[in-house]
């Protein structure tokens, strides 16, 4: 269960032992899955540890897929209106900088800041990803329809299944970099 759940009080009610775990960086999803090992009684070479590696070698994977004009794009990545944005401290903020882009959201704000949208005109990132789980349409916040990469159509946007595989941290990271290394060769201008 999610920390921020309402439901663990209910379950406990009911006399079920509940584990919450919210990861939002790398390291955070890597002692996720050590505990659930550790909770299933799987011994954590075989369980968390070997599917540590399979993730990392995933992401390492879509960086070396990525073409050299990518590499140094400066990237804004939508996970949902407010708009929210995943910054350099989220998982998603540290599979961008595997991949070799920078995100233009710094880490000092904390995981995934609610933003001005003038912070992403000021910001004028050259690829923008819109992560879209409730099949929503892009929001054109003011400004955002004369940023450059709005015009030139550098805009990744993910449908609800995409969207769903991408915002959650888990076993599924290496896919959540191959799609955005996919949106980043197709989208990223050159």
């Amino acid at each position: 269960i999610s920390v921020s759940s309402r439901a663990s009080d209910r379950l406990e009610a009911l006399g079920l032992k509940v584990v919450a775990l919210e990861p939002k960086n790398q390291a955070d999803v890597r002692r996720v899955l050590g505990t659930l090992s550790d909770l299933l009684g799987v011994p954590r070479a075989q369980g968390s540890d070997r599917l540590w590696r399979e993730i990392d070698a995933g992401v390492q994977a879509a960086a070396q897929s990525l073409p050299p004009y990518v590499h140094g794009k400066r990237v804004y990545f939508e996970v949902s209106r407010g708009p929210y944005a995943a910054s350099e401290s989220s998982f998603i903020g540290e599979i961008l900088a595997r991949l070799g882009v920078r995100n233009v959201v710094p880490a000092s704000l904390g995981p995934f800041p609610r933003l001005n949208p003038e912070f992403v005109v000021r910001a004028r990132p050259d690829v923008m990803f819109m992560a879209n789980r409730a099949m929503q349409t892009m929001v054109m916040y003011p400004g955002w329809a004369e940023l450059a990469a709005v015009r030139g159509g550098h805009v990744c946007s993910f449908g609800p299944q995409e969207a769903d595989v991408i915002g959650r941290p888990g076993p599924r990271m290496a896919e959540t970099a191959r799609l955005i290394a996919q949106c980043l060769a197709d989208k990223s201008p050159r």
